[in-house]
Formats: C-alpha cells, structure tokens, sequence
C-alpha cells in the first residue's frame, strides 16, 4: 500500500488538532518554519525522516500512526 503525501499531512493534521496544538507550536517545537508544516499537512511537501520522527514524538505517536499504517 502506498500512502500519499496528502494522506501524511491529513494524519499530521488530525493529531495536532487532536492536542488542540496551533501550527506555529508544532512548527516551532520540531524545529521548521510554520510554512513548511503548513505545506506538509496540505499534502505539497513531503516532511523529512527527522521531521517526521519529531512531529511523532510531539504528538505522542508512532511513525506508522502518521503514515497510515494500522499500529496493532
């Protein structure tokens, strides 16, 4: 199964509303610029492996979890 960049950013973005964390926050504490979060979760830019290793330790999930993977 291939997931999209599209779908990342949809799973990014529901676990941060999840939090009620704002996209500057999240930004800010993985360390990007909101711009670029805000171009991942849209689906326009793909998030680096260190990007996404930190958004999922932010938001107190797995790797897998963001990228559509069932966490069993």
């Amino acid at each position: 199964m291939t997931v999209t960049t599209k779908e990342v950013g949809a799973n990014i973005r529901r676990k941060r509303l999840e939090y009620d964390i704002e996209q500057r926050e999240l930004a800010q504490r993985v360390g990007i610029n909101k711009t670029l979060l805000c171009n991942i979760e849209h689906g326009r830019r793909r998030p680096s492996v260190d990007a996404l290793r930190k958004i999922a330790d932010t938001l107190h999930c797995s790797v897998d979890e963001l990228l559509g993977r069932s966490v069993s």
